[in-house]
């Protein structure tokens, strides 16, 4: 009931109007919402990669730090996407590349929010939080996340490249950029950008790992996978260094893609970029998390996304691509 409670009152039911559904006081309505907040609020992943200047700003360098990331020298180039393709898949190309300030700008600025939202979380008063309190580490938070799917949507073009130069018959693109992408996601997570490394090169190398634990055949693992690090950074360079190739790339993987998803229906496609985390920026979504975007049950959801499934796999035969079975 508590739960309940706390969505009715996130959906905009006032307190007033569920102490009366429930039959319950004002306080304690008050009380339930808070108890409900402050658990979610325990539960916001907050994690952050250390700095030593975080805790030394001053003010004037912490309004820099929470700005927006510094223009690049020179316009980025426009790069049209080919007719035909899904709005979902085009958008790609309305995002460039950050250069390299703007990528530690936003690393920083990441970083630091979710250490101020962590030092404030640690303030609360488990049996008494302060509504003002979490109101604060809540909007922190949020724009932490804002940041972190800026980064995501600069980089989702280097995920379909790399899904591109290692898909095969049996390693699927449209498999390989799924994974790629939750790849991506938790290499925007552990990334120090205070250690001077390009995050394309280490988003690369998290990439590839993953994939070479993906492909089941040990000889394919071996003749593309090489295991040292260096090895690895030298067989997939920087994509900022080589945009034109990385274009190029991603145009033949985005347009196996696009053929394959317009085998199916509005809804359908919806659910498959939810659940892949194929929209530019997001991160894959549970089928609960499908559910409540889409206003149906979570089962409604899974029968869906099974249907999907069954429709892509017969675009894929078509297509001339094996994906292979879950």
């Amino acid at each position: 009931m508590h739960r309940e409670i706390f969505l009715r009152f996130r959906r905009g039911e006032s307190k007033q109007s569920l102490a009366r559904r429930y039959g319950l006081s004002p306080s304690t309505i008050r009380r339930i919402i808070a108890r409900e907040r402050y658990r979610r609020i325990v539960e916001l992943p907050l994690e952050y990669i250390p700095n030593d200047q975080f805790d030394r700003f001053s003010a004037r360098e912490e309004e820099a730090v929470l700005g927006p990331p510094p223009p690049p020298d020179k316009p980025p180039k426009r790069v049209k996407p080919p007719a035909g393709l899904p709005p979902y898949l085009a958008s790609l190309y309305e995002t460039p590349l950050l250069t390299p300030q703007q990528e530690i700008h936003l690393f920083r600025k990441m970083n630091y929010l979710k250490y101020k939202a962590a030092h404030l979380r640690a303030q609360l008063d488990p049996a008494d939080p302060a509504d003002s309190l979490m109101d604060r580490i809540e909007q922190i938070y949020r724009q932490s996340v804002t940041v972190k799917n800026e980064i995501i949507r600069a980089n989702l073009r280097l995920v379909v490249a790399i899904a591109k130069r290692y898909a095969t018959n049996s390693e699927t693109l449209f498999e390989l950029v799924s994974d790629g992408n939750i790849s991506l996601i938790r290499a925007v997570e552990k990334f120090d950008f205070a250690r001077g490394f390009k995050f394309s090169t280490y988003a690369t190398w998290a990439i590839i790992k993953n994939f070479a634990r993906t492909i089941p055949t040990e000889n394919r693992y071996h003749s593309r996978f090489r295991t040292g690090g260096d090895e690895v950074f030298q067989a997939a360079p920087d994509a900022r260094t080589d945009e034109q190739t990385l274009q190029s790339a991603q145009l033949q993987a985005e347009g196996q893609i696009a053929r394959i998803m317009d085998r199916l229906d509005d809804r359908e496609r919806q659910i498959i970029r939810y659940r892949y985390g194929l929209e530019p920026g997001q991160e894959p979504m549970t089928l609960k998390e499908v559910g409540h975007a889409l206003g149906v049950t979570k089962e409604r959801i899974r029968q869906l996304e099974t249907r999907a499934i069954a429709k892509l796999r017969r675009a894929a035969e078509e297509e001339g691509v094996e994906l292979p079975e879950r």
